[in-house]
C-alpha cells in the first residue's frame, strides 16, 4: 500500500512539474511581442494603402507581412521547440481580431477620404503597440494560470 502512495504523489509531481514546463515553453520570448505588433501593423497599412489606389505598395506590404508572420513563427519554433499557440485565449484572440478589423475599417475610410497621407503610419503604429500589448497579456494570462516561467 505505501508503494502507491508514493506512485500517486511521484505522479502528481510529474504533472505539475510538466504543466510548469508548459508554461514556461509556452509564453514568447522577449522579442516575439515586438516582431508581432509590427508584422499585425503592415495589414491595415496595406488597406490603408489600397484603398488610396496604391495597389502595388499595398500588395508589397501584404507581401512583406506574410513573410514576417511566416519567418516570427518559425524562429520561434526553431527557439523553442514549440509553436505558437493561442490555445485557452479566447478574449485575447478576439481582442486582436477587433484591433486588426477596426484598424484595416479606419485605414479602409482615410484611405477613401483622403488618400495616402501621414494618418497610414500612424493607424500602423497604434496597431503594432497594441498587438504587442496584447501578445504580452496574453503571455501574463498563462503564466498566472500556469505557473512562471
Amino acid at each position: 500500500m505505501e508503494n502507491e502512495s508514493y506512485d500517486a504523489r511521484s505522479a502528481l509531481e510529474a504533472a505539475q512539474a510538466t504543466e510548469v514546463r508548459s508554461a514556461q515553453i509556452a509564453t514568447s520570448t522577449p522579442w516575439y511581442a515586438p516582431w508581432y505588433g509590427i508584422t499585425c501593423s503592415l495589414v491595415p497599412a496595406a488597406i490603408g494603402f489600397l484603398a488610396a489606389s496604391q495597389v502595388g505598395l499595398g500588395l508589397v506590404l501584404i507581401t512583406l507581412e506574410c513573410v514576417s508572420l511566416a519567418l516570427l513563427v518559425t524562429t520561434y519554433q526553431r527557439i523553442t521547440g514549440v509553436w505558437p499557440s493561442a490555445r485557452g485565449g479566447m478574449a485575447h484572440f478576439v481582442a486582436a481580431i477587433a484591433v486588426m478589423l477596426g484598424a484595416g475599417v479606419l485605414n479602409c475610410v482615410l484611405g477613401v477620404a483622403y488618400g495616402v497621407s501621414w494618418w497610414i503610419l500612424v493607424v500602423a503604429a497604434v496597431t503594432a503597440v497594441g498587438m504587442a500589448l496584447l501578445s504580452r497579456s496574453y503571455d501574463a494570462a498563462l503564466v498566472r494560470k500556469n505557473g512562471d516561467r
